[in-house]
């Protein structure tokens, strides 16, 4: 049994991370609370609305590789469609770094360019890094979804 304090580990797959995954519904998935419950939403501002959003309120760790000790996770939102079903997935690593793009690309093949990789399962994976800010992000959503592409998003306040 786990305790409280004890992360929640996650195995990457092509459609997010363990059960938190695109095209299910948040409120089927244990640990997982809708944005506007969540006590640090004010360190975050979200698009297009706050209702769309839920966050994975529990300590997380996620693995890339098969033999994997596992990247802790600071935050983890899934945004939903109008139907409920997630079409996006945010997560942000605790410390940026740990050669993330080589070791997504270990698991998900060569990237269509730089940091964006396609899966057999038409999704789109894309690490996003900020310098200014160490901020890395790694982001899940139907490749065809381009209202997910578009419209979703979320940023550090």
């Amino acid at each position: 049994m786990k305790s409280a304090s004890q992360p929640n580990q996650f195995r990457f797959h092509n459609l997010g991370v363990g059960d938190i995954q695109l095209g299910r519904k948040p409120g089927h998935i244990p640990g997982m609370l809708p944005f506007n419950l969540y006590t640090g939403k004010h360190h975050f501002t979200v698009a297009p609305h706050a209702s769309l959003y839920h966050v994975f309120n529990r300590p997380i760790k996620c693995m890339i590789e098969q033999k994997d000790n596992g990247i802790a996770m600071s935050h983890l939102f899934a945004g939903v469609n109008e139907n409920g079903f997630i079409n996006r997935i945010f997560i942000y690593p605790d410390q940026p770094g740990f050669q993330l793009a080589t070791r997504l690309s270990h698991l998900y093949g060569e990237p269509a360019d730089q940091n964006n990789w396609v899966t057999d399962s038409d999704t789109e994976i894309t690490l996003q890094t900020s310098n200014a800010l160490l901020q890395t992000v790694i982001a899940f959503r139907f490749l065809y979804d381009m209202t997910a592409l578009k419209e979703y998003e979320v940023h550090v306040v």
